[in-house]
């Protein structure tokens, strides 16, 4: 067990380079993560290693320091968050639970055959092109989103599927070290249910295992059973889930 949550928190160090904040902390076990609020994963706190303060000082200094950026105080939990009683902590000084997720794994690495449609790996600038027409995000937020992209560590591959001169697939893969995490998988509802995120996904990890990948990763809702259905066929499984907890405002 121990082994496997040491192999767990390196997941999340590497996920952490492959999708940066644009500003972290690290206090006293916990890393403090602030993206001026595009998602909950790169503006919450992650309590990943024991304290030596008292836990009820560390979550008023973590409310403090994200109502100085002015954004909520959110907690991205772990099966192996600590302390252990954290979660109960949280939750009776008012914190809600929100988005229960997971952490699903392809190891040893799959080569799932092409389906329709053919993707193209292109240059970073035509892909962020695309990802902000299908995703059709907020200025601010789309500002964001670049910044993260731009600074992740590691190689990236950009992969999209085009039709008809029209990009309507799309995801991003980013390799550190010997793991690649999937990222910004996103379909046009109008061509969904044909084959394109599961291509998008094969030919970014058909590209990772060429640049020496041993294990390929993502994050999706438990409740998004299509993606989860498609993630299954490609050979991912459960490593852990995660879920959050907000203050109440």
């Amino acid at each position: 067990m121990n082994h496997t949550r040491a192999a767990h928190r390196r997941l999340e160090r590497l996920a952490f380079r492959a999708r940066p904040s644009l500003e972290t902390i690290e206090f006293d076990g916990w890393i403090l993560r602030f993206a001026d609020g595009y998602t909950k994963r790169a503006n919450s706190v992650n309590p990943h290693f024991g304290s030596t303060l008292p836990v009820s000082e560390k979550i008023a200094q973590c409310e403090a320091l994200y109502a100085e950026r002015e954004l909520p105080t959110i907690f991205r939990l772990t099966p192996f968050s600590q302390p252990e009683a954290l979660d109960r902590q949280l939750a009776g000084v008012g914190y809600r639970l929100l988005d229960r997720s997971l952490v699903l794994t392809c190891r040893p690495m799959q080569r799932p055959a092409p389906g329709p449609g053919s993707v193209r790996h292109v240059p970073r600038d035509e892909w962020l092109a695309t990802f902000d027409r299908l995703h059709r995000l907020e200025p601010t937020d789309r500002a964001v989103h670049r910044r993260i992209v731009e600074t992740a560590e590691g190689s990236s591959c950009f992969a999209q599927i085009d039709e008809d001169g029209e990009s309507v697939s799309c995801g991003l893969g980013v390799l550190v070290e010997d793991a690649v995490g999937l990222f910004d998988l996103f379909t046009a509802p109008d061509r969904r249910r044909c084959g394109h995120g599961g291509t998008v996904v094969a030919s970014i990890v058909r590209w990772a295992c060429r640049h020496g990948a041993r294990t390929a990763y993502l994050q999706t809702h438990s409740r998004n059973n299509p993606a989860l259905r498609l993630y299954e066929r490609l050979g991912f499984a459960l490593a852990y889930p995660y879920w959050y907890r907000m203050a109440e405002p």
